[in-house]
């Protein structure tokens, strides 16, 4: 403890001085290094997360109800004879807006090309690209061939 006495001969302090300096030194140093400790340290794994998730954990309640599902792009859903309930089953699309897409195909025409969603307010370019691989266009009176 040699470096302990010239430490208090060069700072003019008392060997409890020096001794308290010395053990605030060390908590500090443990501190650190239990800082260090934590924030390298992986997380404990819960019992759940052995589990592997299901894809349905991630659907919200809301959409997980035995409702109509979303077509998938191998069953695209015609737009032009599918039902209200149906084309709510798309993403972004609820109520309100398969209830504008059902009067537009009423009053104006039957749609020609899957592009002309975008005439139906409240479809825009993001939401068309996201229907684009669910939803096909055939002519009504084509569908039952």
């Amino acid at each position: 403890m040699g470096w302990l006495y010239r430490l208090q001969q060069r700072l003019s302090i008392t060997r409890q001085e020096g001794l308290a300096i010395l053990t605030l030194a060390v908590l500090f140093l443990l501190g650190l290094a239990v800082r260090h400790l934590q924030q390298q340290q992986i997380p404990p794994v819960a019992a759940d997360s052995l589990v592997a998730p299901s894809p349905t954990d991630s659907i919200p309640p809301s959409l997980a109800s035995s409702g109509p599902r979303s077509p998938s792009a191998e069953q695209p859903l015609n737009v032009n004879t599918a039902p209200p309930k149906a084309l709510d089953a798309l993403p972004g699309i609820g109520p309100a807006l398969s209830e504008r897409i059902v009067t537009y195909r009423s009053t104006q025409r039957p749609f020609q090309r899957v592009d002309e969603l975008e005439r139906v307010s409240g479809i825009g370019p993001k939401t068309l690209s996201t229907l684009r691989p669910m939803v096909r266009v055939t002519a009504p009176d084509s569908a039952s061939k």
